[in-house]
């Protein structure tokens, strides 16, 4: 019997089995449950750190808890037939099924309520603390330094453009220069732990520090005690390798000069993902509407696409000049944006810094 072959066979067999049984890897975990980033069933800093498109974002918020038809919609949302089949067929799951009407599911519902909490990151800080912080830090800052073109923007201004930002549900944002602060503010209502006014309910605070590239040394020392991840960088040199084409939202205030202007630009187009945005602070003087029309047809032969203009949305402790406002302009990228030459000579108003 002990050398009896079939017997030899079953106990290999079984030995088998139990090795299977017993040291097998456990099967895939979550292949059923996988919930794209901005649901609220991922995990709370992975849905804060990708924000959901701006478009797909539009569409959930005009539909809330309602029911409506594919033509409301497009009214409500203001997005065409394409976007929406587009969407209802990229992202099924956040709509239930229904042939003329749109109605969110639950796991719509969960995905706008958690995308809502993020574009009201800060709620919880009020305008007049974040003005009054910014003030405190701004008497650190110093006089201005006029070489470098720098005017000051009022707390009031800086407030309402951080917000903005934080509205438009932005990843990872890189400010080309700072000497208004914008940064600090940013930072202040992306991490405020504390509730939610709209939502009562609390955030997390892993949202990564804003970034600068800023050429001020003592702007450098500043922003960086205030959390700001801030890197000393004249934008006449290439751009850092880990700043090119990995921001999906650059803002900048750049010098009045077409010449500053111009490498401005340049280096936030070159900084930009394919589906980036650009927000640009500029004014001119109703007196010099030839300075204004340079810029702008610069920033169409950049192949950049406008989206919006705020007009007069930036005060400034200054800037007589240009009437102490400047407007913001939203643009897009777009297949044909490329960046414009790298012009030479002096970049600011007074000179070019040393």
């Amino acid at each position: 019997m002990a050398n009896d072959p079939t017997i030899a066979i079953k106990r290999r067999t079984d030995a088998r089995i139990r090795e299977r049984r017993y040291h097998s890897p456990p099967p895939r975990r979550g292949a059923r449950e996988h919930v794209s980033p901005g649901s609220v069933r991922g995990s709370p800093r992975r849905a804060m750190l990708r924000p959901m498109d701006s478009g797909l974002f539009r569409v959930l918020d005009a539909l809330g808890e309602t029911t409506l038809s594919r033509t409301d919609l497009v009214r409500r949302a203001g997005e065409p037939h394409s976007v929406l089949r587009a969407w209802a067929k990229k992202r099924p799951e956040l709509f239930a099924k229904g042939a003329e009407r749109f109605r969110l599911s639950p796991a719509g519902v969960d995905a706008l309520k958690a995308e809502r909490r993020n574009r009201t990151r800060g709620s919880g800080v009020s305008h007049a603390d974040l003005e009054a912080r910014l003030r405190e830090v701004g008497v650190r800052r110093g006089a201005i330094k006029r070489e470098l073109d720098q005017v000051y923007a009022t707390p009031a201004s800086v407030v309402k453009r951080a917000r903005f930002l934080v509205g438009e549900g932005i990843e990872r944002p890189l400010f080309l220069g700072d000497d208004d602060l914008a940064s600090v503010a940013l930072a202040t209502l992306t991490t405020d732990p504390r509730p939610q006014l709209a939502l009562g309910t609390h955030l997390p605070t892993c949202a990564p520090p804003p970034e600068v590239l800023e050429v001020d040394p003592d702007l450098v020392t500043l922003l960086g005690a205030e959390g700001v991840r801030v890197t000393a960088h004249d934008l006449r040199e290439p751009l850092p390798a880990e700043h090119r084409g990995t921001h999906d939202a650059v803002f900048s205030d750049p010098p009045y000069a077409i010449e500053g202007f111009t490498l401005f630009v340049a280096r936030a187009i070159e900084a930009l993902r394919p589906d980036g945005r650009l927000y640009l602070a500029f004014g001119a003087s109703r007196r010099a509407p030839d300075r204004a029309l340079a810029k702008q047809r610069l920033l169409a032969e950049a192949g950049l696409v406008v989206r919006e203009v705020r007009r007069d949305f930036c005060a400034y402790e200054g800037a007589e000049s240009i009437g102490s406002r400047s407007d913001l302009w939203v643009l897009r990228v777009t297949p044909q944006t490329r960046a414009p030459a790298i012009p030479e000579g002096a970049l600011y108003t007074r000179r070019a810094p040393q």
